[in-house]
């Protein structure tokens, strides 16, 4: 499917930025380029190389043609065994797929569901979930931030995903902005773009939310919807707790400072 700039129902809240962007699928939600972000030395981050997604289960062939087009290459999937196995990838011509399995330790999907079943599960217990979800991220997420990095500079263009593109996917977009140098403003502001498409009533999620019960949809959206704290938390983890950017990627990343310099060089433009 084209991107935002040629879909007559882009948002019209969405800037020139956000519309070369977001790129509109028909089986997938919440797509874009991490092109066009700008750094606090003045570069900008290049399009067409790295794409981030939810899962990849339902891509109609428009899509499929439309990854092809863009040469997607590499898919680096956040997903468990389960989650693939529930819901399993459709791949454009010649891309391969990257298992690179994230387990925060969080509740499992079934158990979340058995929770709001029973009434047992408030907003204000989803959003706690998630902080402490988010708070873990940076730390769980190691295994699986080194294996893209280095997909991104051995194997480009990649996408990468996990299962709604919010979570697993907004925390690893977050690394490799900060890697590169974005301020944490923009970070947060891209992260907040994943709303735009799951608020919109005629967006997959809406559709799916319609079939439960009116008490179980507030969760289910809490559950769904990015908020700032969230990201903004595991940045702050990354901070106080890893020593900043610079010494999360070569210390817990174990990135050595050639690939540092190749992720830059090859994602960076002036």
């Amino acid at each position: 499917m084209p991107p935002a700039d040629n879909n007559p129902d882009a948002s019209a809240s969405y800037t020139p930025l956000h519309l070369r962007r977001i790129l509109h699928f028909d089986g997938a939600l919440n797509v874009r380029d991490l092109g066009g972000m700008s750094t606090s030395n003045g570069q900008q981050v290049r399009f067409g190389l790295v794409y981030r997604s939810d899962d990849l289960a339902d891509l109609s062939a428009l899509d499929l043609a439309e990854l092809e087009k863009r040469s997607v290459r590499t898919v680096v999937d956040f997903r468990s065994s389960e989650e693939v196995q529930a819901r399993p990838s459709r791949l454009p011509p010649g891309a391969t797929i990257v298992s690179a399995p994230f387990d925060r330790g969080d509740q499992t999907a079934g158990e979340v569901m058995e929770s709001l079943v029973a009434g047992e599960l408030t907003r204000e217990h989803a959003h706690q979930i998630l902080l402490d979800s988010y708070g873990r991220s940076t730390e769980a997420g190691i295994p699986a931030f080194t294996t893209l990095i280095r997909s991104i500079i051995d194997r480009s263009p990649v996408l990468f995903h996990c299962a709604g593109g919010k979570d697993r996917t907004g925390v690893a977009a977050a690394v490799i902005f900060s890697i590169l140098g974005v301020d944490r403003d923009q970070i947060v502001e891209d992260y907040m773009l994943t709303n735009d498409r799951l608020t919109d009533q005629s967006s997959t999620f809406q559709l799916r939310l319609a079939e439960y019960p009116e008490e179980s949809r507030d969760v289910l959206l809490a559950l769904g919807l990015a908020k700032p704290d969230y990201i903004e938390l595991a940045l702050d983890v990354i901070d106080g707790e890893f020593g900043g950017i610079e010494t999360y990627a070569q210390n817990r990343l174990s990135l050595s400072l050639a690939e540092v310099d190749a992720l830059r060089e090859l994602l960076l433009e002036p």
